[in-house]
């Protein structure tokens, strides 16, 4: 049991340890934790450079143009997915390093990777994040061109609805304001989208 002098020198003794208080500090411990980033919080772990993921994530961007809320998360998915694959790709070249550490010929180093040894234990979890990270890929790409197809496809119902011959300023002005349904056509009228 400890003595009220031990109970009083470990709270003095605990209030100088309370943690970094300048930011500084902050951002530089909260990294203290981190052991291989595959979990982490932040998307860009030390080692790592920001503008790279910026990079990429703009690629993303004005690649897919994404205007909805589902847009956006299924565009973030891919680049999420992208860039973790990287990260992971680098680690399971680091355990193969390792493996090769353990001491087996390099022409056999597959047949390592097939042991349980722990090494080869931690390739085969590589292996598996990498193969969830394709299908997540895949599938917001699946999901991302559908709705972008639907959307495309409206566009095209108003192309359709709308009279013949077009030309392509005609085509560009309805495309421009796919949201306004077409004005009902009235013989002998002329559409006020085709004056000009």
């Amino acid at each position: 049991m400890s003595t009220p002098a031990q109970i009083a020198a470990n709270r003095a003794n605990a209030q100088k340890s309370t943690g970094p208080r300048t930011p500084e500090g902050k951002a530089v411990s909260r990294f203290n934790g981190l052991k291989h980033g595959l979990d982490a919080a932040s998307v860009v772990i030390p080692g790592e450079d920001p503008a790279d993921y910026e990079a990429l994530a703009n690629d993303f961007r004005r690649q897919f143009h994404p205007a909805s809320a589902l847009e956006h998360f299924h565009v973030e998915t891919l680049i999420r997915s992208v860039w973790l694959k990287r990260r992971l790709q680098r680690t399971e070249a680091k355990l193969y390093r390792a493996l090769f550490a353990e001491g087996p010929d390099p022409e056999d180093l597959d047949i390592a990777a097939l042991t349980n040894s722990p090494v080869a234990r931690l390739i085969h979890k590589v292996f598996a994040q990498i193969a969830s990270l394709d299908r997540a890929f895949f599938a917001a790409i699946k999901e991302l061109r559908r709705i972008q197809t639907v959307d495309e496809g409206a566009c095209m119902d108003l192309l359709l609805d709308a009279p013949l011959p077009l030309d392509p300023d005609q085509i560009r002005r309805i495309l421009a304001a796919p949201s306004e349904p077409p004005a009902p056509s009235v013989p002998g009228a002329v559409d006020p989208v085709l004056r000009r």
